[in-house]
Parts: C-alpha cells; structure tokens; sequence
C-alpha cells in the first residue's frame, strides 16, 4: 500500500512539474516583453524569445513569403490565368457600362481623377495649338502648298479644276438673268452716263437706257456660253491653281499672318472642345463607346497584363514585399503578436502543455518505481 501511494505521488508531482515547466516554456516564448537587470547584470531569458528576435523573424518571415510564397514567378502565372484576365476585362466592362449609365462628360470623367479639364485646357490647350501651329510653318514655310497638300486632296484638285470653269461661268449666267444682275447693269449705265455727259445724250438720241442696258444684259449672258471665252477662264484658273499651288508657304503667309491664324484657330479649337467636354460621352462617340465595350475591353485587359507581366519584375523591387513585411511586423504590437500566434496555434500549444503533464508523469512513474527498489 505505501508502494502504491509513493507511485502516485511521483506520479502527480511529476505531471505538475512536467506541465508547468511547458506552461513556462510556453508564456517565456512571449514574455517578458523587455529584459530585467539586476544591477548592472541581465536577467537570464529577458526579454522572451519573440521580443528578443522580433526583427530576426520578420525578416525571415519576409524572406520566406517573397523567395517561396509570392514569388514572381507564381504572381506572374496567377497574372496571366485565364480567370485574372476575365475579373480585370470584367472590371473595364463594369467601368465602361457606369459611362453610359450614368450619362458622364468629359469633365466628369477627368474630375473623377482630380483633373480640372477646364483649367487644363485653357491654360495649356491654347498654348499647345498655337505652338504646334508655329512650329509646323516654321518647319514647312519654304516648301510649296502642293507638297504640304495630301496626295489625295491634290489629285483631287487637279481632276476638278476644269470643273470651275462650268461653275463660274453657270453663276455668271444666273446672275445677269436675275433681277439683280439687271438692276446692277442699269445702276452701272446711270453712272456711266452721269460720268460722261453729252457723248452719251447723243447716243440716248437713238437708242433708249433699257434698251441699251437690255442688249449689254444679252451678250453679256452670251459671252458666259461662248468657247473663246470660256477658254480665257480655263486658262486664267489653270494658271491661277498652278502659280498656287508651286508657292511656298511663307510667300502665301508670312509669319505674323499665320502666328495670328494659329491663334484664332487655338482659341475656336478650345472654345469647341470645351463646349463638348459637357455632352455625356455616349452621346460624342456612340460608336466608339460600343467598340470601347465590345472589342476594347478584352484588347485593354490583355495589354493590361502584357505590360503588368513585362515590368513585374521592375514593380516588385519598387513595391519591396520583404521590406514591407518585415516593417509591418516591426510595428505590430508585442500583445497583438502573442495573441495572433495563440489564435493560430491554441490548438498545438495545448496538446504541448497536455504533453508535458503526460510525460511529467511518465516520468514520476519510474522514479517512484526507482524509489521503491532502490
């Protein structure tokens, strides 16, 4: 019987003291939080594990995560899946249908961004068509206006310019036969007979006002149809195109001709833009906004992930994700820190602390038997 109760003590003094040494171990991983000193000397085991290589494990646990968990090589595969695509096209789509929706202008948009497109353009869209303007005549001002001219528009111009003889001479021709045409020959003849007096009352002597101004209208009308005339307006406009179009561009303008051009021509440009910028976008580009949601979205999206994809390797020196972790952990509270590992592992620490009651007693078992027989 006194056998039986000294097994069962060592039994249970070993459980509490294998139990409470792990329960130790275990708090001393956290705590304390700062080292004692006793005089000048360091109390043994202060501060704990985790305080005392805080910094060591975040910059392990950064080191980890970067060279093993989030690599580049793993965030690029995971960029370039066929469900990342979709969510970022996904993304565009959602963004691009909010445009139709809610009906948003240009200004709208660009507010969104904390852009003023008002003051953006007026304090830089003058400035930058006028100075693009300038630069270009200064660029061009000795070449002739044919070769600054499209090839398209100057073919063109040379297939139809025979085409401007028919048209001057029919708006001739219409003109003289208007009431107009005849009020202006008779207003023409007043004067003419006013300037030259009694020559022309000799002449009124035979032939009345109207009738002469009748017959002046007649071969007026007539000249516009006849082909020795037409003929002189071919020429004179042939000639006219051509000496145009061999001009170089400083003899057609000069310079302060075409600074004053470029200006008005910057101010109308803004003026309008302006005026646009507060239509809703649809409204401008239907056509567009429907090529944006159909085929842009999916172009956009893929070009998003080629150039993501391309500098990643650039992105993750900038981001700095073992810096980053190791910072983020350096900064957490000591508190916090035990709590989180306890939420993590509760379960193993307390089979641990189970552990150390079992072979506490395990242990106290064989001594008692040692006890015994010894």
């Amino acid at each position: 019987m006194n056998a039986l109760f000294i097994i069962i003590f060592m039994i249970v003094v070993g459980a509490i003291i294998g139990g409470i040494t792990n329960v130790i171990a275990i708090r001393m991983l956290f705590h304390p939080f700062k080292p004692y000193y006793i005089f000048k000397f360091r109390v043994p085991f202060t501060p704990g594990l985790i305080p005392k290589r805080r910094e060591e494990i975040a910059t392990k646990i950064g080191q980890v995560i970067e060279e093993h968990l989030l690599t580049e090589t793993l965030i690029n595969e995971k960029l370039k899946s066929e469900q990342s695509q979709q969510a970022i096209e996904s993304m565009i789509q959602q963004q691009l249908q909010k445009l139709t929706k809610d009906q948003l202008s240009i200004k709208q948009i660009t507010s969104q961004i904390d852009i003023d497109f008002e003051q953006v353009l007026q304090t830089n869209g003058n400035q930058y068509i006028a100075s693009q303007l300038n630069n270009y005549y200064t660029k061009h001002q000795n070449q002739t206006i044919a070769s600054l001219l499209p090839n398209q528009l100057v073919a063109f111009l040379d297939q139809d310019v025979d085409n401007a003889t028919d048209l001057l001479c029919d708006r001739a021709r219409n003109y003289l036969s208007s009431a107009k045409g005849t009020q202006d020959i008779n207003d023409m003849l007043d004067t003419f007979f006013n300037e030259k007096g009694k020559l022309i009352g000799m002449l009124q002597m035979f032939m009345t006002k109207e009738s002469i101004a009748d017959r002046i209208q007649q071969e007026l009308i007539r000249l516009t149809s006849h082909p020795k005339a037409r003929t002189i307006v071919t020429s004179l406009i042939t000639n006219e195109y051509q000496t145009f179009k061999d001009k170089p561009l400083n003899k057609l303008l000069d310079a302060s001709q075409f600074n004053e051009i470029a200006e008005n021509l910057s101010v109308y440009v803004t003026t309008f833009a302006s005026k646009q910028a507060n239509k809703p976008v649809i409204t401008l580009m239907p056509q567009f906004v429907d090529y944006l949601e159909g085929q842009l979205s999916s172009k956009l999206a893929n070009l998003i992930v080629e150039q993501l994809s391309i500098h990643l390797s650039t992105i993750m020196k900038k981001v700095d994700l073992r810096g980053l972790i190791e910072e983020q952990i350096n900064t957490f509270d000591l508190d916090y820190i035990e709590k989180l590992i306890i939420e993590i592992a509760n379960k193993e620490l307390k089979l641990i602390m189970s552990l150390g009651f079992i072979l506490g007693g395990i242990i106290g078992f064989f001594q008692g038997l040692v006890a015994i027989f010894v």
